[in-house]
């Protein structure tokens, strides 16, 4: 008995049904059957035996023939990705929040995974250079502490991503994994020889998307309003006027200035605080007269904020 061990390779995402001839021939040898036996030509030489053997052996014709069916499926693996929803909340602006994902290689081949954010296609992506600026922010507001690599067949992998906004924006965001298959070198030189010399057809090559889940995000600052102003002397409207909070109002629920960026990071830039402080927006309060005499009270002014941002 005679086992026959058969290697099944796909090259491509698709099922295959192939049918495979084998024959099979009876040969027989000439000299190892004679010994004991009366066989005509025995007084022959031995090198004419020898010569009539292998003439013998090569003329013989395929006994049988049979066909055997390979039915096999070409795959590049699957991949999933636990929780499927990610919420990061609303963070502060500077501030970070960290979570991690499950990457589980459920196929039988290793994978080589790469992760990457971008923006959910059935919230109104962005396209052009609005959707580069976009996927510009994303890249810098998420980072991974591995975000490419081989997940084992039949493995998991944990991930952590931080989310850490430098503006304030609001996205439905989606975690893509892309992943192709990583192939031995044994084999992976093979199909570049069998290539070369137009045996097989070039592979499908580059990576392809095997899961993505959802991301809530938001970026935001504490929004702070002045809302009132107190003096047992003076009047409200007075006071709203002379400490100028309708501007400062204004001013708070805009953006925050290259300047005023550059002012809370100063312990990262050379310049003085004093070049910083001269670029911010100033305000003046005016207190009014006070009479200078021994004794007299100072006049305190109350006022009163809001937070009316989301964190």
């Amino acid at each position: 008995m005679t086992h026959v061990q058969a290697v099944f390779t796909p090259l491509r995402r698709k099922g295959y049904q192939i049918t495979v001839p084998l024959f099979t021939m009876n040969l027989f040898d000439q000299v190892k059957n004679s010994v004991g036996f009366f066989s005509p030509g025995s007084g022959l030489t031995l090198t004419q035996m020898n010569n009539q053997s292998t003439l013998s052996m090569m003329q013989q014709s395929p006994a049988s023939s049979k066909c055997i069916q390979i039915i096999g499926a070409g795959a590049d693996g699957m991949i999933a990705i636990s929780p499927e929803n990610l919420d990061f909340g609303t963070i502060t602006v500077g501030y970070s929040k960290t979570l991690s994902v499950t990457i589980s290689n459920k196929s039988n081949t290793n994978l080589y995974i790469e992760l990457k954010m971008m923006q959910t296609a059935n919230s109104g992506a962005k396209s052009g250079e609005e959707g580069a600026q976009v996927q510009k922010i994303l890249n810098n507001c998420f980072k991974f502490d591995n975000h490419k690599g081989i997940v084992n067949a039949k493995s998991k992998k944990k991930v952590n991503i931080t989310f850490k906004p430098n503006l304030r924006f609001e996205f439905d965001t989606t975690l893509v994994c892309v992943a192709s298959e990583k192939m031995t070198k044994d084999l992976s030189a093979s199909i570049k020889l069998q290539t070369a010399q137009g045996n097989i057809k070039k592979p499908v090559a580059g990576h392809i998307e095997k899961a993505s889940i959802l991301i809530r995000c938001k970026g935001d600052y504490p929004l702070l309003r002045f809302t009132d102003v107190r003096n047992d002397q003076v009047s409200i409207a007075n006071l709203w006027e002379r400490f100028e909070l309708t501007k400062m109002n204004k001013e708070l629920l805009l953006p925050l200035s290259q300047a005023e960026i550059a002012f809370n990071n100063s312990d990262q830039t050379s310049g003085s605080n004093d070049n910083l402080l001269d670029d911010l927006s100033q305000f003046s309060w005016d207190f009014g007269k006070l009479p200078i005499k021994n004794g007299s009270k100072p006049r305190r002014i109350t006022l009163s904020l809001k937070n009316v941002g989301g964190v």
